[in-house]
């Protein structure tokens, strides 16, 4: 903690009761350094919480226009304020430090609307599960990040009907991916420490990729999903985007926890502290590693910066093993989550909508009909492609389907083995690959002649851990010609989350 003492002292900061505006380097501290500065009382959760909302004033509608915040929390200042009241210097790990939550995450008393105008009036009466274990340490909710509509792209990344369309921060013609867009965004700028997202096919991964932040899609079942809009619970996740590894192991070890209303969480062996353990010591020393050849001559930049990366591994001690994986890996998408998806999305949402509150639609149909109402109303129109989708999914529930249920039965668990037989014959610590085949794609309604993508699909990579449940994370690891973040990703085994932690923190030292 002496960089913190130091990097205050220089900024002459004091705890006069005038509350100074915080330097924009605070925001560059870690998770563990803003919890010494606040025990301390270096400065406050309100000068905290401050400096955050005017970084978002200066950037989210106006400056860069990022379009990253749905909403904010009138709450939080003085949430801040009470905290700063009561503190005696012992406080829980992430206790009075701001975050944001991707749209699609319940939030008592503050609009739930998946960036969908059929949503805006939704206003649950509770937490979703996950959000509830950061409030209950004394973590501050900023507000509701931008997404892709309900979770899904269509064509345009990161543009939802409520929100507009979240901009790459590092080149203004260029998207975040999506889905959890805005909570990249979000924190690649320090809007706030971290976020939340949600992963269901690339959705934390690809927009950390695009924005040089952290992002893990945990095993399935680590963290809740109840109190989150569903989009196929086969493969939905919640996570976390960070700006580094041991950020992302204080939120992890609040995370880590088995909730009753989500099955999934119920079987998975937990410790207390464990991924800050697991990034104590990380090495790569004699760790052997799966390279995934699959997915390369997409992008000669992404080519070279992995090529790079390899030698970075090379030279931290791994042993790396160059590996092309079966051929279903390559097309996950219509073998698996494409279908399963159509399958699920239709019933789940409505499972989802019969806990709202009286003031939002209860039912599939009641949704449709509030959505053609409000289409043509709202800020922005919807995107065409999701709202074609949204129609058809109203003629759409199979999961009682010979394929669907072919899906859950057979190919998932026999895709399942033949990925623990390869990490076993192979005596393999993790697979590694570029997380996205190639650079952030072009904004819908803008031209940038630079992009070069020769994949029919720029996502195949994140296919493999959503069909199989394992956790992935992706790591900022260079940028492209054109100022572009670029990340790198491992690829673990099932339950196996801290010790793909730290071989994260091993590779990023």
């Amino acid at each position: 903690m002496k960089y913190v003492a130091a990097l205050l002292c220089a900024m002459s900061l004091s705890l006069s009761p005038v509350q100074a505006k915080l330097p924009d380097k605070v925001m560059d501290l870690s998770l563990t350094e803003l919890r010494y500065a606040l025990d301390t009382k270096e400065f406050t959760a309100q000068q905290l919480v401050e400096a955050c909302l005017q970084r978002i004033a200066k950037h989210d509608k106006q400056g860069l226009a990022v379009h990253a915040v749905i909403s904010l929390n009138d709450q939080a200042l003085a949430q801040a304020k009470a905290f700063d009241m009561h503190n005696d210097g012992h406080n829980p790990p992430l206790a009075g430090i701001p975050f944001l939550v991707k749209d699609n995450i319940n939030s008592k008393g503050l609009a739930t609307t998946g960036g969908c105008l059929a949503l805006s009036d939704n206003i649950p009466d509770k937490n979703a599960f996950a959000l509830q274990l950061l409030l209950d340490q004394g973590a501050i909710l900023l507000g509701k990040t931008n997404l892709s509509e309900l979770a899904a792209s269509y064509g345009r990344l990161g543009y939802s009907s409520v929100g507009g369309q979240t901009v790459n921060p590092y080149n203004q013609l260029r998207d975040a991916s999506g889905s959890s867009s805005g909570s990249a965004v979000a924190t690649a700028l320090r809007f706030a420490p971290f976020a939340l997202g949600t992963d269901t096919s690339a959705s934390i991964r690809a927009p950390a990729s695009t924005t040089g932040t952290v992002g893990l899609r945990p095993s399935l079942g680590l963290i809740s999903r109840s109190g989150v809009i569903p989009l196929s619970l086969t493969a939905d996740t919640v996570g976390v985007i960070t700006k580094d590894v041991p950020d992302q192991a204080v939120v992890l070890d609040v995370l880590n926890q088995a909730d009753p209303a989500d099955a999934a969480t119920l079987n998975l062996p937990r410790q207390a502290g464990v991924f800050e353990q697991a990034i104590k010591h990380a090495s790569l020393q004699g760790k052997r590693i799966g390279v995934v050849t699959n997915f390369d001559h997409a992008n000669a930049e992404i080519d070279a910066l992995k090529q790079q990366a390899m030698q970075r591994l090379k030279d931290k001690g791994a042993v790396l093993v160059e590996l092309k994986l079966p051929e279903i890996f390559n097309d996950l998408w219509s073998v698996v989550l494409g279908p399963v998806g159509d399958a699920e999305f239709t019933p789940q949402m409505n499972a989802y909508l019969s806990t709202l509150p009286p003031s939002s639609p209860h039912n599939y149909s009641e949704f449709m009909q509030l959505l053609r109402q409000r289409t043509h109303a709202g800020t922005y129109l919807i995107n065409p492609g999701r709202y074609q989708a949204l129609q058809a999914a109203a003629t759409t529930t199979l999961t009682d389907g010979a394929q669907y249920i072919d899906i859950l039965s057979n190919v998932i668990p026999g895709l399942r083995r033949m990925y623990q037989d390869l990490m076993d014959g192979k005596n393999l610590d993790a697979l590694f690959f570029a997380t996205m085949r190639c650079p952030p794609s072009v904004i819908s309604t803008k031209s940038d002649p630079t992009y070069k993508c020769s994949a029919p699909d720029p996502y195949t990579p994140s296919y493999m851990a959503s069909a199989l449940g394992v956790p992935e994370i992706s790591l900022p690891s260079g940028r492209d010609s054109q100022n572009l973040p670029i990340g790198m990703s491992f690829m673990g085994r099932f339950g196996q989350d801290p010790a793909l932690l730290g071989l994260a923190q091993a590779f990023m030292q």
